[in-house]
């Protein structure tokens, strides 16, 4: 199916690329290299759309005296490599993110599955494929995108995306449970106060928590 964007969508659009220009801009000038996911990679947003940013090889000191509204730390599932998480503003709608620990690599293609672009990508004003939540392939097109149902075209999209089969399926599996129940929640979310370094807080959750522990020494 084809869908054409609206003047209104792609103002939408530019307004959190833009947001995003800025950010990695910024990071780039810090010596490192970020990374926009999801509906603003693709162009398929909304008014309401995260501007979500992933950090692969971070300088966690640097990152840790940026001004942002707040930090937090989570540990999507028990057996997840746990994230830094720098939320820009209050309602968390534009946030940096970086791993605590190695990823492996499902984890990495999580980011591509839905669509991932760095600072050339946006600059050029590149969109690229990925699944949105409702399990939809998102193509874009000239004028907006087309739209193709993930299920029966998990090896096309595998092939698309640069993805192995294995993260299209455990991708399915837990959007599917999403869309079913509902938002499943997380495993671990420690928020750190006001003056608390992430250093501070690694080291807290690494000494109290077996499984935070066990995913960040992997």
């Amino acid at each position: 199916m084809q869908i054409d964007y609206t003047e209104r969508h792609w103002k939408i659009l530019n307004g959190k690329r833009k947001i995003a220009i800025e950010i990695l801009s910024l990071l780039k000038q810090y010596g490192m290299e970020g990374y926009v996911y999801g509906s603003v990679a693709r162009g398929d947003v909304n008014e309401k759309s995260d501007v979500d940013v992933i950090v692969f090889n971070p300088n966690q000191i640097v990152l840790d005296t940026l001004n942002v509204n707040h930090k937090y730390i989570v540990q999507a599932t028990p057996n997840s490599v746990p994230k830094a998480y720098l939320s820009i503003d209050e309602e968390e709608t534009i946030v940096i993110s970086f791993p605590l620990g190695r990823l492996r690599r499902n984890e990495i293609e999580f980011y591509s599955f839905g669509g991932l672009v760095d600072l050339k990508d946006l600059l050029e004003n590149r969109r690229v494929p990925g699944v949105n939540k409702k399990l939809m392939l998102i193509i874009p097109t000239e004028n907006g995108h087309m739209e193709i149902p993930l299920e029966g075209n998990e090896d096309y999209v595998s092939k698309l995306l640069k993805i192995s089969l294995d993260t299209i399926m455990e991708r399915k599996r837990l959007l599917t449970k999403r869309i079913e129940r509902g938002h499943t929640g997380i495993f671990l979310r420690y928020d750190l106060s006001g003056n608390e370094s992430i250093y501070d807080a690694f080291n807290k959750m690494y000494k109290s928590n077996k499984f935070f522990k066990r995913m960040v020494d992997v």
